[in-house]
């Protein structure tokens, strides 16, 4: 096994050549985003979204506190939960790139 920064063979001193980029397994260079950005009302519909599944799964949790015994609802509470959860943090985020992202 020899380094891939190496210039040469530690045991019998024969150059190595560099392997070519169609040789590589993957890309080095980052690739640039070609997708368009999301409009400002776009961006507030899915806040809005995630806000009202992330309500509504802590409303189902309220609910299912006052009922124990039901298991479907407390799963589907738990669900409603973690999804609303997930989407808002994914929704600010998209919402932070999107200030940050330059304008054409």
């Amino acid at each position: 096994m020899i380094s891939d920064r190496a210039p040469a063979c530690v045991g019998c001193g024969a150059p190595l050549a560099k392997p070519s980029p169609e040789e590589l397994p993957f890309n080095l260079e980052p690739e640039p985003d070609a997708t368009p950005a999301l409009t400002h009302p776009q961006l507030r519909r899915r806040m809005h979204m995630a806000g009202v599944t992330f309500i509504a799964g802590m409303l189902s949790v309220g609910y299912s506190a006052a009922h124990p015994d039901n298991k479907p609802v407390a799963t589907g509470a738990a669900l409603l939960v973690t999804c609303g959860l997930c989407w808002l943090i994914v929704a600010i985020v998209q919402n932070v790139m999107a200030r940050k992202r330059p304008q054409p």
